[in-house]
């Protein structure tokens, strides 16, 4: 069963999915609009992670091929032999193809979970991408209606209708703003080559705009038993585990046709594992559903936030249609203008960024209720024999 581990070991290193690498074998494209969809069709695709989980379970259908073949040649000399020799026998024809029957089992359903958590990784990202850049805007626009305060600082010095002190203060503003624009556009840039990786794409790759956005635009948030109830239906953790225990309980019924007491110490061993395989199932149903209930306490708490939210947007809007018809009627300069307008803008981003939060933590939910979405903590099962 070495053999088999070493396989199991390998497959589960391949679903370590963020610190994997991928293929740059895609066209480079040169300004071009960032599609979600399209990211997300070039990460599974170029992933090296899912390749090597292909590998895997190619390796695993060829071994229990093999281990078919060797299966007859087993059956035939088991009849003359006894004792230990019989067992490892016994052992040798069923067990390794059952293990590698479930090995193809357990990491086929493995390979889907990496493709949800490569999906969830890029919406992120991009979500992240569309967030930074209405941040960037916005901060342009402050850092421009500054350089204006600062330029009018300056000569208003020269009319000496400002002290040098103003002309500092203003200097210095405007300056501080420019840093977090320039931070902001590193933080853009850090995202946009992760982003670039996963796709498999030069990380250097700059594009003219985003195609869609993940906007919350409505919420259909199922009751909390429901996400539960479906994630011990549907999850990798519990199909594999009913599975192993099949597999276990196959094995235990070869031995116990060999021996067929539960005084031998051969039987209560091999019930020990299906014993072993069904205290599993029930220890992931339990770690599961507290896993659901974090990322649905998550989720309300990001709901919460929409409406205070939804209020201050309310308000800063307001604020900027009073700015704008006053200075129609010019009772305001353009230096105010803007900035009513840079504050309605700000908020207007701040609500969107809780929308695309809550859409994000709703798919994560609905993720960890279907299948599952962290390919990281799915660890190989020992067969225990």
């Amino acid at each position: 069963m070495k053999r088999l581990r070493l396989l199991c070991l390998t497959v589960a290193l391949a679903t370590t999915v963020f610190s994997s690498t991928v293929f740059a074998d895609a066209v480079q494209p040169t300004q071009r609009l960032l599609d979600v969809n399209t990211a997300i069709d070039m990460t599974i695709k170029n992933s090296y992670s899912i390749k090597k989980i292909d590998t895997g379970i190619q390796q695993a259908k060829n071994n229990y091929t093999d281990s078919l073949r060797n299966a007859a040649g087993y059956s035939d000399t088991i009849p003359y032999v006894r004792g230990d020799t019989k067992l490892s026998l016994i052992k040798a024809r069923d067990f390794t193809q059952a293990e590698y029957s479930y090995a193809i089992f357990q990491y086929t359903n493995i390979k889907e979970v990496a493709k949800n958590q490569l999906r969830f990784s890029v919406h992120q990202l991009y979500s992240g991408l569309i967030s930074v850049k209405e941040g960037i805007d916005v901060e342009q626009q402050n850092v421009n209606n500054l350089e204006e305060q600062y330029k009018k600082a300056q000569l208003q010095l020269q009319l000496g209708v400002a002290s040098p002190v103003d002309v500092k203060n203003s200097e210095a503003s405007y300056v501080a703003e420019k840093a977090k624009l320039n931070k902001l556009q590193r933080q853009y840039d850090g995202l946009l080559k992760q982003l670039n990786q996963l796709m498999g794409v030069d990380i250097d790759t700059k594009y003219s705009g985003f195609t869609n956005d993940n906007l919350s635009t409505g919420i259909n948030v199922k009751k909390y038993d429901d996400y539960v109830n479906d994630a011990i239906t549907n999850r990798v953790e519990i199909k594999n585990d009913n599975e192993n225990i099949n597999t276990k309980k196959s094995e235990f019924e070869s031995i116990r046709g060999m021996y067929p007491y539960d005084t031998n110490p051969q039987y209560k061993i091999y019930k020990y594992y299906v014993d072993d395989a069904k205290n599993k199932l029930d220890t992931d149903k339990i770690n599961i559903s507290i896993g659901i209930n974090s990322l649905y306490n998550d989720l309300q708490l990001k709901i919460k936030k929409l409406q205070p939210e939804q209020k201050k947007y309310d308000s800063a809007k307001t604020t900027y249609n009073k700015a704008l018809q006053s200075y129609n009627l010019g009772l305001i300069s353009k230096i105010d203008f803007d900035r009513a307008a840079v504050g309605f803008k700000a908020e207007e981003i701040a609500l969107k960024s809780i929308q695309r939060d809550i859409w994000l933590a709703q798919t994560k939910l609905e993720y960890a209720s279907d299948i599952g979405v962290d390919a990281t903590s799915l660890m190989p099962q020992n067969s225990g024999n």
